[in-house]
């Protein structure tokens, strides 16, 4: 079987059933304010109760979207399958975290294109973003800044968090690359994403700039970002009922900007906050079963699981760095969730090159595990066991070199070795070899070539001047 077929449960078939009616329960009587006369008015026309911005959703409204956007709804399957394909975007810091120093300092534009170098090189980032806002360029243009160079340098999908006063400058330099690609628009990467202010509020802004952005033909998601015990209740089934209501508020506002902008939603990057200080957390194990039990929700729906989930709250690679992160990851993975970026240095307190490189090796183990037991013939080797016999060695046999090749996973920030070839090699970290392999990189691919024709290139430029003049 060439994959791992699973059933990680937290909630029971009835308790998920309690989870929606209780979320149904809240957008009727309680509601989301929606800040957006256009939304509200098509939100009025559709049976909704408005006072003011505040919307009260109808359960015959979630329905009929429901039944739309989730034409799969309520699968009764209780099995995940993993085939061992997890991919994650890396992540976005204000700060960057320079190791094995651990300083942390504003970032750059030069740390973007380093990031983009990095991106480019690791198999298990799919899509590419800014690793920092750069601080070394005004902020209203630091996204502009930041997309150009992924346009430019990035062989991934590249992606930027932006704004309204930057959203009509990007839009015009994706459907250049668009055009100068010939690759769909949902394979580019560039898009609006933007989430829920819990409890049960979106920004003026937002909204405004979904509208945008999604009229110009890209996708637009918006999801909940629930912190558990200060904006969301601290009891893990009142944080559930909160941020699924969230979400389903979400998908309604999804499906009014349409088809052409629409794009699936999840619960990402929920927190728990440390009653002690209200430090936020990301590593809590209780993130954990809310992850688990949001996958299940997500089948109950008919949709794709997702979240920015199985992070760490460690400031060092450590154990708490990877025993967070680990088995925050395979306990998502399993119950068909998906995790989140990668690079991250504490709870979103900086971007760390090292910390991409090593958690993109573990990742490729876990993809590796994922691909299962190729069972042939030849993988059998029903011949060769006869042919070896009883006592005798396998060490010198051509199938040994070509299954170990083939099924012998290794990576060189994971050696196999003794210690006295460790102590030997000068006895170094995970984080000194994780910091040899970003050297290494950096030295093969910066800078980089650029990916794109003079012509776009030139377009782009243009695009960009423009954007400074009005924006800085």
């Amino acid at each position: 079987m060439k994959h791992i077929r699973s059933s990680i449960q937290v909630l029971s078939r009835r308790e998920i059933e309690r989870i929606h009616q209780a979320s149904v329960e809240v957008l009727r009587q309680v509601g989301v304010e929606v800040p957006n006369e256009r939304l509200l008015q098509r939100l009025r026309s559709l049976g909704a109760d408005l006072q003011g911005p505040i919307v009260r959703i109808p359960e015959q409204l979630l329905d009929r979207v429901l039944g739309e956007v989730a034409p799969a709804r309520r699968m009764r399957s209780p099995w995940s399958t993993y085939r061992g394909q997890v991919r994650v975007d890396n992540s976005s810091q204000t700060l960057m975290v320079d190791y094995p120093e651990m300083r942390r300092r504003p970032g750059t534009l030069d740390d973007v294109l380093r990031g983009i170098v990095l991106s480019n090189a690791l198999p298990t980032v799919a899509r590419a973003l800014p690793v920092v806002v750069p601080s070394d360029v005004p902020l209203s243009v630091a996204p502009v800044e930041s997309y150009r160079l992924g346009c430019l340098y990035s062989r991934k999908p590249f992606h930027v968090f932006f704004g309204l006063q930057a959203a009509p400058h990007l839009c015009r330099m994706a459907a250049v690359l668009a055009e100068a690609t010939g690759r769909p628009r949902r394979e580019l990467g560039f898009g609006f994403s933007f989430g829920a202010i819990s409890p049960l509020r979106f920004a003026e802004e937002d909204l405004a700039t979904a509208l945008l952005v999604a009229g110009e033909g890209w996708p637009v998601s918006c999801y909940s970002f629930p912190v558990i015990g200060t904006t969301a209740p601290a009891s893990l089934a009142g944080a559930l009922v909160l941020s699924n209501a969230e979400r389903l508020a979400c998908l309604v506002l999804m499906w009014l900007w349409g088809e052409g902008g629409y794009a699936e939603t999840s619960v990402d990057d929920p927190c728990i906050a440390d009653p002690r200080s209200l430090a936020p957390s990301f590593g809590h194990p209780n993130i954990t079963t809310f992850a688990i039990a949001n996958s299940q929700l997500c089948r109950f729906y008919g949709l794709r699981p997702g979240g920015g989930l199985a992070l760490s709250d460690a400031k060092q690679v450590d154990f708490q760095s990877g025993f967070e992160r680990g088995t925050g990851a395979i306990l998502s993975i399993l119950s068909g969730g998906g995790i989140g970026p990668s690079g991250i240095a504490g709870t979103d307190e900086g971007a760390s090159l090292e910390k991409l490189v090593i958690e993109d090796a573990a990742l490729s183990a876990l993809n590796w595990i994922g691909a299962g037991v190729e069972v042939t013939d030849e993988s059998l080797a029903v011949d060769l066991i006869k042919e070896v016999g009883i006592a005798g060695t396998y060490l010198d046999q051509p199938h040994t070199a070509r299954y170990l090749r083939r099924e012998f996973w290794s990576s060189p920030l994971f050696p196999r070795e003794t210690w006295t070839a460790w102590e030997e090699r000068g006895g170094e970290s995970l984080l000194d070899r994780a910091h040899r392999q970003v050297q290494r990189l950096l030295a093969e691919g910066y800078p980089p070539p650029l990916v794109q024709s003079e012509e776009t290139v030139c377009r782009l430029e243009a695009l960009v001047a423009a954007a400074r003049q009005e924006l800085a």
